[in-house]
């Protein structure tokens, strides 16, 4: 599993607490200062040709949004995270 950009890291935090969504909805979870909505667009689209999200087109009356969500390296990139921070969180408690 290659390594994430920060910015990577970043919107992969969004999808993660949000689960399923399109970028705005990714946008509106993230934390400030937030990202421009067109980079934001471009990195899942980044993260979606890696192989961590996988997206649908979800059609509401005339309006096609695209949906995404997190695939199983996706996943496996979240576990892998959280474990860093708990490592790093223990050497912190550790420290003190």
């Amino acid at each position: 599993m290659e390594k994430l950009t920060k910015q990577e890291e970043e919107a992969m935090q969004a999808v993660w607490k949000t689960g399923e969504g399109n970028v705005k909805v990714f946008l509106d979870n993230m934390d400030e200062p937030r990202t421009p909505y067109t980079t934001l667009a471009s990195t899942i689209k980044n993260l979606e040709k890696k192989g961590y999200l996988r997206s649908k087109v979800e059609r509401t009356g005339r309006t096609f949004r695209r949906m995404y969500r997190a695939t199983a390296l996706g996943r496996k990139a979240s576990k892998a995270a959280r474990t860093k921070v708990r490592e790093l969180f223990g050497e912190l408690v550790e420290g003190v």
